[in-house]
């Protein structure tokens, strides 16, 4: 399974309009992917649900308790283009509520 410490992830975190691009390595097997997003969802206090596989994605519903309200948003991790990200779930998220949510964990 590939490293990463809780520190890559913010350094190459970017944001953009619609996601939060995850600037690190894909993970290259079925098992390297579940691990990583194990490894993710533990570092940021996520719970990983609604797992869904395609040809060359994989997608996941991340959850977590932040006080008064939950942070809901969308693992996507795309073989295709080469990329992680994760998008806002519901109105009342935003990429920028993200991004804020993983630097203060």
């Amino acid at each position: 399974m590939q490293n990463f410490t809780k520190e890559d992830i913010q350094q190459h975190a970017v944001v953009n309009e619609q996601s939060l691009e995850i600037r690190l390595t894909l993970p290259t097997t079925p098992l390297k992917t579940q691990q990583w997003a194990d490894r993710f969802c533990a570092m940021f206090n996520f719970k990983l649900s609604e797992t869904d596989w395609g040809a060359d994605r994989f997608q996941a519903l991340l959850t977590a308790n932040k006080g008064d309200a939950d942070m809901q948003c969308m693992l996507c991790i795309e073989w295709l283009c080469e990329a992680i990200w994760l998008e806002p779930v519901g109105t009342q998220q935003s990429t920028s509520a993200i991004f804020h949510y993983l630097f203060q964990k």
